[in-house]
Parts: structure tokens; C-alpha cells; sequence
């Protein structure tokens, strides 16, 4: 651990935290770089096949393998060496992915608002250790789950970018959908948004805190920005639920209704699969003047929002503002090539929810694993 060094964009060695370690590797997209002359003003006992990183501040668990990369420890990441011929490094490496450490850890932390773990702490920790040859074949066992985890999640990275390119090209129109004559459908018009739809933003009595306005076990549901998933769904289950005290200050979507996020995590859209009550933070559009699709429209909704967000007013917290909504201009294409757009698009999501599943699937089966094999 080492404090914080001068940083140099043109220097060759990796200045690396807690937060770059990512899934057993070390994450370099957003560490930052400094120069061998700053690497030699601090002492490095970090060794290639015998050192793991582990984080102790802030994010507090995550572990890494170290491979012999160009890199200077910050203070919020510790190394372990596991030096002695009777101990795997893959053994210890995935013995300290066990729930049973992590809650160890959890029990160890000192701090308030940034949690720290110690290293008295982690010196601390007892390993039940079984003979080389158990631990080599545990290691390798999870090498190869791991191994597994990983080609599945690039499938869904690449099915992700995949999307990330068609939305490109069909709200380009670069990319043309035809009709069941094969002929091309007339050409798209631009509306405004108060021109095609009927919103309104939600509302909820002021303020938040007032236990008066919450029922958690009669109450109705009541969605916040924390409710709408990044995939275009609702969690199936609210926060918060709210009173019938509540429900006359507060604005109520219904099924099939769409919201979208206008304050903090911005452009979020997803249907209503269920009846509920809106925050103030999100944007209910609960019908139309022109005839849409909604599948379609939740998607050139996001597009917009994706482009907006980034000019959105405010400090911490960024909020879409009622004169940018009403300045927003829509792309309208035929309805019946709207239709087509929303369900390819439908059914590619759908296709990438059951991969992201399978990942969800593949690291629940391996923590499962863990539990068993380290008990």
C-alpha cells in the first residue's frame, strides 16, 4: 500500500486501487499511470505467481491474481504472498472468494463513512489448509468455473454491443426494415414529444422520510429511479410500498403504462408489468396522440435520454428539466415498421436477459461450490 504518487498519462506503470480489481484480474480501464522514476521511490514486494491483491478500502474483498503486471499498490488494495511449497496460491485465492471470509472481513471493518479493512485483520484470518496435491485439484476445479464465467460473459458483452450497433443503424435509418410486400416504408417524420405523447412527472407527499407515507406489508407498490433496471425491466418487487395515506398526494401508472428516469441514473425506460405508484424522479407516459407502438417508443425514448443526460443540469445529481422534455423531438416511422423495429429490438433483449441469466446461473453455482468444498 502506498500513498497516492504524481501521475503521468505517458508513464509505463499502473497506479492500482481496490477498485480495479474485477473479477479475479486486474481491471486497468480507469487506473491511472505513473513513471519508473515514481515506481522507484517506493518499495515493491509484490512477486509474479506467488502474490494476490485484495481490496481493503471502500470496496472491501475483491480479489486478484498477480501475474507480474507493471503496477504500484494504492492505499486502498493489499497483497498477500503465499510463499511456502505446501500452500497453492489458486487454493487461497479461491478460499478467500468464501462467503465465510468476506463476512469475516465484514465483522473486522473499522471506520464510518469509508470502511477500512486492516491488516491485522487479514493477518488474522485462519485457512484450513488440506494436502498440495486436494489443493491443486480444488484450484484447478475453479479455474475451469471460472474459465467458463468468463466466455459466457463475453457472449453477453458481445450481444450487448451487438445491440449497442443496430440501435445505431436502424435509428439512423442506415438500417430499413420493408413490409410484407418487400416494399420500403414511407418515410419517417420528426413530432414533437408533446405532440405524440400524453406525460406527466410523478409526485409522492413531501417528505421522503415521513413513516406515515410508507406501508411495507398493505401498501401498494411505489417506484423510484432504484426500481427500474438498466435492461429496460422494473425489479419485480419495489422498495418501498405506500399507504393509503400517501396515495391522494401521489401519481399512479398503470400496466402497460411507461416510465423513464429523470434524475440521477437518467433515461432508464421500462413498461409497467405491474399497477403502481411514481415517484417524482421518473416520467409517466400513460398514452398517446398519434398512433405508437410502445415497444418501439420506449426505445427511441432511451436513445434520447442517452443523449441528453450528458447535458443535463445540476451538480451531483443531474435531472431532465420540463423545458428540455418539451423540446424533444421524436422520429416516427410508419406504425407498422414501428412494430418491427420494437420487436426485434423485444426480442433481442429477451435473448440477452437469458444470457445475462446464465452468467447470474453460472457464479450462483460457483459460490454454492465454494460454500461446499471450503466448509
Amino acid at each position: 500500500m502506498h500513498s497516492t504518487p504524481t501521475y503521468d498519462s505517458n508513464g509505463d506503470i499502473y497506479f492500482i486501487n481496490g477498485n480495479n480489481l474485477v473479477n479475479g484480474r486486474i481491471d486497468f480501464k480507469t487506473s491511472k499511470k505513473i513513471s519508473v522514476q515514481e515506481f522507484n521511490k517506493y518499495k515493491n514486494y509484490l512477486e509474479a505467481k506467488n502474490t494476490l491483491l485484495l481490496s481493503i478500502n471502500g470496496t472491501i474483498g475483491n480479489i486478484a491474481k498477480y501475474e507480474g503486471e507493471n503496477i504500484l499498490l494504492g492505499k486502498s488494495a493489499a497483497y498477500i504472498n503465499v510463499v511456502s511449497k505446501f500452500i497453492s496460491r489458486c487454493y487461497i485465492f479461491y478460499y478467500l472468494q468464501t462467503s465465510k471470509i468476506y463476512e469475516s472481513f465484514l465483522r473486522e471493518l473499522t471506520g464510518t463513512t469509508i470502511k477500512n479493512l486492516s491488516l491485522k485483520s487479514i493477518k488474522n484470518i485462519i485457512v484450513y489448509i488440506s494436502e498440495l496435491d486436494e489443493q491443486q485439484k480444488i484450484g484447478n476445479f475453479f479455474s475451469k468455473l471460472d474459465r467458463q464465467i468468463e466466455l459466457e460473459e463475453q457472449k453477453l458483452a458481445k450481444l450487448e454491443e451487438q445491440k449497442k450497433g443496430y440501435m445505431q443503424q436502424i435509428f439512423s435509418q442506415q438500417l430499413r426494415f420493408k413490409d410484407e410486400n418487400g416494399n420500403d416504408y414511407p418515410e419517417w417524420k420528426k413530432k414533437k414529444l408533446d405532440d405524440v405523447a400524453n406525460y406527466r412527472r410523478g409526485s409522492f407527499p413531501q417528505p421522503y422520510g415521513n413513516k406515515e407515507w410508507y406501508d411495507e406489508k398493505n401498501g401498494e407498490p411505489f417506484v423510484q429511479v432504484v426500481d427500474v433496471d438498466k435492461n429496460m425491466k422494473l425489479h419485480d418487487k419495489t422498495k418501498q410500498k405506500i399507504s393509503d395515506l400517501a396515495k391522494p398526494k401521489s401519481v399512479k401508472g398503470f400496466k402497460g403504462d411507461i416510465v423513464v428516469t429523470l434524475q440521477g441514473s437518467i433515461g432508464r425506460v421500462a413498461l409497467l408489468h405491474y399497477d403502481a405508484y411514481i415517484d417524482r424522479t421518473l416520467l409517466l407516459i400513460d398514452s398517446f396522440k398519434i398512433e405508437m407502438n410502445k415497444n418501439y417508443f420506449k426505445y427511441v425514448l432511451y436513445l434520447l435520454f442517452l443523449k441528453e443526460k450528458e447535458r443535463a443540469p445540476g451538480g451531483t445529481i443531474k435531472t431532465i428539466t420540463k423545458k428540455v422534455l418539451s423540446n424533444f423531438k421524436i422520429d416516427i416511422p410508419n406504425v407498422g415498421e414501428q412494430e418491427k423495429i420494437g420487436s426485434f429490438f423485444k426480442n433481442l433483449d429477451e435473448f440477452i436477459e437469458k444470457q445475462a441469466n446464465k452468467v447470474e446461473l453460472l457464479k450462483q453455482r460457483k459460490q454454492s461450490f465454494l460454500q461446499k468444498m471450503f466448509v
